[in-house]
């Protein structure tokens, strides 16, 4: 059901003709299902109009998607949606790790290498607000420090043991960026596309 939801919202399944898509599902999941949840079924539905079905490793720089998979990396690390916020004025801000604009007046990398899902997390705004775009290495050592859980941010064991090497220099960047981008797309394909994984079992 988990890879369900998501895929309905990555894919925008019910997007149009709400109606003819509901009648047809209704058919293939309002019966008794021996086998458990027709994803199959419902994918080869949808291929069938034309519509996407499977998450590809490609799609994950998706302007469009990337901030229905960054809810999605939150909800798998933190347990809870970041929209379900305790207080009114601390909604979800989307972060830069390395911070935007240092990353693009002192390394000089293009927004395109900056504004991306491997740099990406979602935090308070009161927390965002605080950060000022503080350097990785001080930030996420402090937090640390403080006792905070910062692999569930960083998602990289030896980052998050060690966030002092978290230096702001463009190699760093591109190896934590990217070595964290490959971890956001296991934990979205095991949620997005679990009957993959299934089929190999």
């Amino acid at each position: 059901m988990r890879g369900y939801h998501y895929k309905a919202q990555l894919f925008g399944w019910y997007s149009q003709s709400t109606d003819t898509i509901v009648n047809a599902l209704h058919g293939l999941m309002g019966k008794v299902c021996p086998g458990g949840f027709p994803i199959n079924d419902v994918k080869a539905y949808f291929g069938g109009r034309g519509g996407q079905s499977e998450l590809k490793k490609f799609q994950l720089t998706e302007t469009r998607l990337r901030f229905i998979l960054l809810n999605l990396v939150y909800v798998d690390q933190m347990g809870s949606s970041p929209f379900d916020v305790k207080y009114k004025g601390n909604e979800p801000h989307v972060d830069h790790i390395y911070p935007r604009h240092a990353s693009l007046t002192k390394l000089g990398l293009p927004s395109s290498d900056v504004n991306h899902l491997g740099n990406y997390r979602f935090v308070g705004a009161t927390d965002n607000i605080r950060k000022r775009g503080e350097l990785p290495a001080s930030y996420f050592s402090r937090l640390k420090h403080a006792g905070l859980d910062i692999r569930k941010h960083l998602l990289l064991d030896d980052f998050s043991a060690d966030p002092s090497n978290l230096a702001f220099d463009e190699g760093t960047y591109r190896e934590f960026r990217d070595r964290r981008l490959e971890v956001i797309w296991q934990i979205a394909n095991s949620i997005v596309n679990p009957e993959n994984a299934a089929a190999v079992l």
